[in-house]
């Protein structure tokens, strides 16, 4: 058995290293990709010509705003992980999910609509997601921070 496997102090120290690659993931992919999605809203439902107020500086505010009480949210997730709540790690996959999904789903409708020259859905809505999201869903999904009762047996 490796020594993170035994020891419960490198498997703590472990955990925290992964909740706080997730925060910080799923923070600048929301950021990302949440201004994307507001600046498109605010152009497309704000009715007539927006000001550059309207259409550059209130999505930044707004998407600050959201990312501050998602890293909230996500900070309070990652103090349950580390105690080992099991819904902790389920909403964590949840929200990489969710956050790969939107980023997807914007490159999608990127593509589809021609606008080729915004690189902006490419990078921010598919290739950061894939590049720091979908790599801790494997970690998250076998990695506990409080050992099983059986592996506690046999070790």
């Amino acid at each position: 058995m490796a020594r993170w496997q035994r020891d419960r102090g490198m498997r703590l120290k472990i955990a925290w290293v992964l909740v706080a690659a997730e925060v910080v993931a799923m923070a600048g992919c929301f950021a990302l990709i949440f201004l994307g999605y507001t600046r498109f809203m605010i152009s497309r439902f704000g009715g007539g010509q927006p000001s550059y107020f309207v259409l550059f500086e209130l999505p930044r505010y707004i998407t600050i705003a959201a990312t501050v009480a998602l890293v909230v949210v996500a900070v309070y997730e990652g103090v349950m992980f580390v105690r080992g709540c099991r819904w902790a790690r389920t909403a964590f996959i949840i929200e990489n999910g969710a956050l790969v999904l939107l980023g997807a789903m914007w490159f999608v409708k990127n593509r589809i609509t021609g606008d080729a020259v915004n690189t902006e859905a490419a990078l921010y809505g598919l290739l950061l997601p894939m590049l720091t999201l979908f790599p801790l869903l494997w970690p998250l999904r076998v990695f506990s921070p409080i050992p099983d009762a059986a592996s506690e047996m046999r070790g």
